[in-house]
C-alpha cells in the first residue's frame, strides 16, 4: 500500500465556504467539530469543523474568518504516544477536502494506523473562507487579446489584482492577516483546541514553507517534521538557475537512454535548445496552425520557446509528464514547431487570478532585494525565462510584505526528514541545499529521478520507504530511512 497525497486534492469546483464574507468580529479563536460519515473507498468516520479566528489576531476588532478543519481519529492499532500528524498542503491554493473526495484506503488508513490525522485548510481559500478574485474578471470585455505581449497581460493582471483587493477591503477584511505567520498560528490554535500538546508536521511545497514557519515561530509544539519540495523562507520566487539545474540532470539521464541514442543532438539537449532560442530571438517568425475550421497565427520567438522549456506534450512537473520532454526539444530543434504551436493555442487560458489570500500569502513571503537582483542577473533566464515576472507585476498591487527578517535563515533542533527530487522544477533541488543548514537534527534524502512529487514517488517505487517514513512520524526513529533513493529509469518517448 502506498500513500497517494494527490488523492486528497479534489477537482476545481464550486464549494460552499464554511464562513461567508461579512462575518462579525471575534475576540478569540474557537473550534467546533462534528462527526461525519465519509462515503469513500473503504469508508470511515471523520470529524469536521471550523476554526473561527480573527483575521489579524493582534487586533481585537479584526473581522472573523473560518478555516476548514478535518480530523481522522487513530484506529488504535499503534501506540497512543505517537503525536498526531498535521498534513499541510501546497499551493497556496489547495481548495480543501470534501467528503466524497477522501481516499480512505490509500490515504487515510496508512496514517491512522499510527496516529490521528489532522488537515487544516488554507485561510482565505476554497472550503475555508474564500477570497476569490474570479468575480473581478466575470463578464469583462476588455481582456487582452489572445497572443498579446507578455507585458500587456502582466499589466492587466496587476490592475485586476487592485480591483480584487479593493473588493475584499470594502467588505471590511484586513487582508494583512492573510499571511503564512497567521496560517502557522491557525495550526497552533487547532492543536490547542483539539487538546494536543505536540504534533508531527508533513508539508510539501508551500506546505513545507508553512511547516518551516510553524517550526520557527511555534517550535515547542512540533515533535518532528517531514518536509519535501522545499520552499524556504526566501524561495517564493523560483531561481532560473535552480530550474535549469534540474533540467540538466534530467537531460543527462535522457542522453544516456538507448532509445534516444540516434536522436539526441551532438551538443546535447539543453545546449541545442539554448542555441535555438538565440536563433529565434534574432529572427522570430510566424506559423499558421489549423484551428476549428480556420487557422490561427502563432508567433515563434524566444519568449514562446522559453515558455515551453519544461515541455509542451506533458510538462515535467511530475514523472508522468517527463517521458515526452526530450522528444519535444528534439522536435523543435529539428525545425518542426507545429506541435508546440498547437500546444500553446490549446493551453492559452487567458488571464486567471486565484484569490486575495493566494497573493497575500505568496507576496507577503516575497523575496529579498538581494535574491531578486540575483534573479534578474541569472543567465539561466535566457533558457527558462524570468520566473519572477508575474510576481513582480502582481504583488505590487497587494502591498504585502513580512520583511527580510522573515526571509532570513533560521536554526531548528526539531528532528526533521527532508525528501527532495533532483529533477524537481517546481521547487528546485537547489532550494533544499540552501535549507539543509537550517536543521541540526536532519535526515536528508535526495531522490534521483524524483520530480516535485518525489516523496510520493519514493513511497510508490522504493520498497519499504513508506513504512520507514511512517515509523519516523510515529516514533522519531530514522534507522530504516535510506540516505538516498534512485527511482527506476524513465521510458522516454522517441521523437516522431
Amino acid at each position: 500500500m502506498f500513500l497517494t497525497l494527490a488523492a486528497l486534492w479534489f477537482a476545481a469546483q464550486a464549494t460552499t465556504p464554511v464562513s461567508a464574507p461579512g462575518d462579525a468580529t471575534l475576540p478569540a479563536p474557537t473550534l467546533e467539530m462534528h462527526t461525519i460519515d465519509v462515503p469513500s473507498s473503504g469508508g470511515g468516520v471523520a470529524e469536521r469543523g471550523t476554526l473561527r479566528t480573527p483575521i489579524v489576531r493582534a487586533q481585537p476588532d479584526s473581522k472573523a474568518i473560518g478555516v476548514d478543519v478535518w480530523r481522522f481519529p487513530r484506529t488504535g492499532e499503534a501506540s497512543a504516544d505517537a503525536p498526531p500528524l498535521f498534513l499541510l498542503h501546497g499551493g497556496p491554493g489547495w481548495p480543501g477536502l470534501e467528503p466524497n473526495r477522501v481516499d480512505w484506503a490509500n490515504v487515510v488508513a496508512p496514517i491512522v494506523r499510527y496516529t490521528d490525522l489532522v488537515i487544516v485548510g488554507q485561510r482565505g481559500i476554497g472550503t475555508s473562507t474564500d477570497t476569490s478574485c474570479a468575480m473581478v474578471l466575470a463578464g469583462r470585455d476588455d481582456l487582452p487579446a489572445e497572443g498579446a505581449p507578455l507585458a500587456e497581460s502582466l499589466a492587466y493582471s496587476a490592475a485586476r489584482c487592485a480591483d480584487c483587493r479593493a473588493h475584499w477591503e470594502a467588505l471590511g477584511y484586513d487582508l494583512t492577516g492573510l499571511n503564512v505567520k497567521e496560517a502557522a498560528a491557525d495550526v497552533d490554535d487547532v492543536r490547542r483546541l483539539l487538546g494536543y500538546d505536540q504534533i508531527a508536521l508533513w508539508g510539501t511545497s508551500f506546505g513545507s514553507h508553512w511547516g518551516m514557519t510553524i517550526m520557527r515561530f511555534h517550535p515547542d509544539i512540533v515533535a518532528r517534521a517531514l518536509l519535501s519540495g522545499m520552499e524556504g523562507p526566501n524561495h517564493t520566487y523560483d531561481m532560473p538557475s535552480g530550474v535549469l539545474h534540474s533540467l540538466e540532470r534530467m537531460a543527462a539521464a535522457a542522453e544516456q537512454a538507448p532509445e534516444l541514442a540516434e536522436h539526441v543532438p551532438e551538443e546535447g539537449l539543453i545546449e541545442a535548445f539554448r542555441a535555438l532560442i538565440e536563433s529565434v530571438d534574432e529572427e522570430p517568425f510566424e506559423i499558421e496552425v489549423a484551428r476549428g475550421g480556420s487557422t490561427a497565427v502563432v508567433r515563434i520567438d524566444g519568449d514562446a520557446l522559453r515558455s515551453v522549456a519544461l515541455g509542451y506534450s506533458g510538462r515535467v512537473n511530475s514523472r508522468g509528464g517527463m517521458p515526452g520532454w526530450p522528444a519535444d526539444l528534439i522536435t523543435m530543434v529539428r525545425g518542426d514547431f507545429e506541435p508546440m504551436a498547437r500546444a500553446l493555442l490549446a493551453n492559452s487560458s487567458g488571464i486567471q487570478l486565484p484569490s486575495a489570500s493566494f497573493f497575500m500569502l505568496d507576496c507577503g513571503s516575497g523575496i529579498t532585494r538581494e535574491r531578486l537582483d540575483e534573479l534578474h542577473d541569472d543567465p539561466a533566464a535566457r533558457v527558462v525565462g524570468n520566473l519572477g515576472a508575474w510576481y513582480e507585476a502582481t504583488c505590487a498591487a497587494w502591498n504585502s510584505n513580512l520583511g527580510d527578517d522573515f526571509r532570513s535563515d533560521f536554526v531548528s533542533d526539531i528532528p526533521t526528514v527532508v525528501v527532495h527530487g533532483l529533477w524537481d522544477v517546481n521547487t528546485p533541488f537547489d532550494n533544499a541545499l540552501e535549507c539543509v543548514p537550517f536543521f541540526r537534527h536532519l535526515r536528508f534524502i535526495p531522490v534521483d529521478g524524483g520530480s516535485h512529487g518525489a516523496l510520493r514517488e519514493a513511497m510508490q517505487l522504493e520498497p519499504g520507504f513508506e513504512e520507514a517514513i511512517m515509523t519516523f512520524l510515529a516514533t522519531g526513529n530514522t534507522d530504516a530511512i535510506p540516505t538516498e533513493v534512485t527511482l527506476p529509469p524513465i521510458e522516454w518517448r522517441v521523437p516522431g
